[in-house]
C-alpha cells in the first residue's frame, strides 16, 4: 500500500502578513504569543517558523484570525453581518 502524501503551502510570517493584507506582522505575532495559531504552525528543523494558510480539516487562517480579533474600523479582515 502506498503512503498518502501531504502537500500544503506554508509561508513565513512576513509573507503571510502581506498575503492577508496587513501592513505589519504585529497582529500575527500577538496571536502567536497567545498560542491561538498553534494549529497553523509549521516549524522547520533550523527553527524557522511558517504559517499554513489552508490546513486540512481546519478553518482557513484568515477565518481563524477573524474569529480572534476585535472588530475595528481599520482592520483589514472585516466581519460580515
Amino acid at each position: 500500500m502506498k503512503a498518502k502524501s501531504f502537500h500544503f503551502e506554508a509561508y513565513t510570517i512576513s509573507q503571510t502578513a502581506k498575503k492577508l493584507g496587513y501592513r505589519s506582522t504585529k497582529t500575527l505575532y500577538r496571536l502567536l504569543s497567545r498560542e491561538v495559531l498553534e494549529d497553523y504552525l509549521y516549524l522547520e528543523k533550523s527553527g524557522r517558523v511558517y504559517l499554513i494558510l489552508e490546513p486540512p480539516n481546519l478553518p482557513t487562517l484568515e477565518e481563524k484570525i477573524k474569529a480572534n480579533i476585535q472588530v475595528r474600523r481599520n482592520n483589514i479582515i472585516k466581519r460580515c453581518n
